[in-house]
């Protein structure tokens, strides 16, 4: 089976499984309400199921076709299973938490237990960080890239089209890789992330119809941080940077905005309007679209520095 079409039938699941759930969370009012948040800028109810829908056609098509291809192993099934621990939280956060709020401190303890319990899944199953081949520095490394990515792409998804565009962007460039050195398994995994997620943009440009919610937004950090991770050699500086600039915009947006959050004692947690996009949105007053598209092009650039990073040097 060619790559293309594991690809196109990805692509395809997603539409059609986007666009069911789309149905559902409207009918049976599994949705984010308008107009109760200053962060909120959609003007009507729009569902959250998108990031199950993403999470589904990726595990099913995962299992199918690292089975047909005959690498399926308890690696993958690692990947899934941690995969879905945090897509739960960001589940529980959508329908739960939002609706009824949670103290900042809750939940950032639930994002350290779940990510820690997803690094230890996948570490069990052969995936980490190999940058420093000993146990413990592979533990402490495979959790920290769990906990900053899976908020850095939550962090993006503040307008519509944005998380999912630069997260397809990073995926071209991993796709690139995983051809370049022969990586079977993060080529499909790759593929496969790249056609569910542009079957969501097909409803979350904008205006946006449905949304990835915290579910979407954890589940695709953590597999960006899985990528970087099985890309990492021992003691390769390369092999580290390399992913780093791949993944891009979300990861160096989100440790400046941390960072200038606790310089100013606030929680990294309360959301506010000082992230990259919104600088050009609301300070510059660029449009939606204009401001897609320039995150769109510092995301390519990002990219072009990764794969020049991994290939050249």
């Amino acid at each position: 089976m060619s790559d293309f079409l594991i690809f196109i039938i990805s692509f395809l699941f997603s539409l059609l499984l986007i666009f069911l759930l789309g149905k559902i969370g409207i009918k049976y009012r599994l949705y984010d309400e308008s107009g109760k948040d200053t962060l909120k800028i959609h003007k009507k109810p729009t569902t959250y199921l998108g990031g199950l829908a993403i999470f589904l056609v990726f595990s099913i098509l995962v299992l199918i076709f690292s089975y047909l291809k005959e690498f399926l192993d308890w690696k993958i099934g690692g990947i899934i299973l941690a995969g879905f621990l945090v897509f739960l939280l960001g589940f529980w956060d959508d329908y739960k938490w939002k609706k009824f709020g949670v103290k900042s401190i809750f939940k950032f303890l639930f994002l350290l237990s779940f990510s820690f319990f997803a690094a230890v899944i996948i570490l069990n199953n052969g995936v980490k960080i190999q940058f420093f081949p000993l146990i413990i520095i592979e533990g402490i490394l495979t959790f920290i890239y769990i906990f900053i990515l899976i908020n850095a792409v939550n962090y993006q998804d503040g307008i519509d089209g944005l998380a999912g565009g630069l997260v397809a962007i990073s995926l071209t460039g991993f796709i690139i890789s995983s051809v370049i050195f022969g990586n079977n398994l993060t080529l499909v995994i790759s593929l496969i992330l790249m056609g569910a997620v542009l079957g969501f943009l097909v409803f979350n440009f904008p205006p946006a119809k449905i949304f990835m919610g915290d579910s979407g937004a954890y589940f695709l950090g953590f597999i960006l941080a899985v990528l970087a991770m099985i890309f990492s050699k021992p003691y390769n500086i390369s092999s580290i940077l390399g992913p780093i600039f791949i993944i891009g915009l979300p990861l160096f947006d989100g440790v400046f905005i941390n960072v200038r959050r606790l310089f100013q004692k606030k929680s990294i947690f309360l959301g506010d309007r000082k992230h990259f996009y919104d600088r050009l949105l609301f300070q510059k007053g660029f449009s939606l679209k204009k401001t897609l598209l320039i995150s769109y092009l510092i995301q390519v650039i990002f990219i072009g520095i990764g794969l020049f990073i991994s290939v050249i040097i």
